[in-house]
């Protein structure tokens, strides 16, 4: 299989991630972020890790932007 790189670079030109395809353990792509080197979920396709990068990570700092808080229901 030829797998490709993709390189995540902020405005001022540094990297802050990479979407890689690992085959260790589980085959597939992941994502590589130096702000959350514990960030381990894998997935099929690089288009879905590329979907996951954009809407869960700052890409200025690479860091997991903060989970909405659903408010609670008024019943």
């Amino acid at each position: 299989m030829i797998a490709s790189t993709l390189i995540y670079l902020n405005k001022n030109q540094e990297e802050v991630a990479r979407v890689t395809f690992d085959d260790h353990e589980v085959p597939g792509w992941c994502i590589r972020s130096k702000a959350e080197p514990s960030f381990k979920r894998k997935f099929a396709a690089q288009r879905e890790a590329c979907a996951v990068w954009i809407r869960e990570f700052d890409p200025e700092t690479g860091k997991l932007r903060p989970k909405p808080q659903r408010p609670e229901s008024v019943n």
